[in-house]
């Protein structure tokens, strides 16, 4: 019994240390560059490092910049963005080690990056406003904490990686193992601009308590949440309900005021 017991142990503390060394594998899934024709190719680069994208509309005075899920090719949404969106310049751009952008993932390095994006748009337009999907919208709720957004619309939010990875590997201590954390809850209340929420209703990915709390977290800020029933978590945009809860999100203003813009 003391050597079954030795051996179920030391099995256990291998699978940490290897859920520990490979643990950005399970959180990114980098993706191959997607040939685009009729899109304009866009770069921003700082440090050693660019970033290569595309971009719709280019020149309107309001732009939207996009980060997408953590196996998403973000390009795929290309001809939707420009159909829902025609008054905004609307810029996808893959993470570093996504598509044709340069580097290696990682929660500092997309952080960074997402803040660099915001900061060279906001020279180039009058209003930028921040969407994101699943660990985009953490990647939003960062920059909406940080920049004047003008407002921030997130698709599948959850609170944090940590609190979603110990509700899907309850059996290991990952507060001890995790590295990015993405903590989009400790900052969510630190944005003023306003922020919608889009919610799959039967996603297996994101548990509604994770959202909930995140929307919790948001308040005052948020304006409205949306379920968009029947919808899976990599299943959502093919519903027509989507496309509407995104043009609703963009399209609403603030009362008493001809345009939306941060508070």
């Amino acid at each position: 019994m003391k050597h079954l017991l030795l051996t179920l142990g030391l099995s256990y503390l291998v699978m940490c240390l290897g859920l520990f060394l490979a643990q950005r594998r399970f959180l990114y899934f980098p993706t191959p560059p997607l040939p685009l024709s009729g899109a304009q190719a866009v770069s921003f680069s700082h440090g050693d490092l660019t970033l290569r994208g595309w971009v719709t509309h280019p020149g309107q005075d309001n732009a939207l910049l996009y980060f997408g899920g953590n196996g998403e090719q973000v390009e795929q949404n290309l001809s939707q963005f420009r159909r829902w969106f025609p008054d905004h310049s609307v810029y996808l751009i893959p993470y570093r080690g996504y598509g044709n952008s340069d580097g290696s993932p990682t929660e500092q390095g997309l952080y960074a990056d997402a803040l660099f994006l915001f900061d060279r748009l906001q020279q180039q337009h009058q209003r930028v406003a921040v969407m994101g999907r699943s660990l985009g919208a953490v990647v939003a709720v960062q920059v909406a904490a940080q920049r004047p957004v003008e407002r921030a619309v997130l698709i599948t939010p959850f609170d944090s990686a940590l609190a979603l990875a110990r509700s899907h590997y309850w059996m290991f201590p990952v507060a001890l193992l995790m590295r990015d954390r993405y903590d989009a809850a400790a900052l969510a209340p630190k944005i003023s601009a306003p922020s919608y929420v889009i919610i799959a209703g039967d996603d297996e990915v994101v548990p509604r308590v994770r959202t909930q709390a995140l929307m919790a977290a948001l308040k005052p800020s948020l304006r409205w949440s949306r379920v968009i029933e029947g919808a899976g978590h990599n299943t959502l945009s093919m519903l027509p309900e989507y496309d509407q809860a995104l043009r609703d999100s963009m399209a609403e203003r603030e009362p008493g005021s001809s345009s939306a813009s941060g508070q």
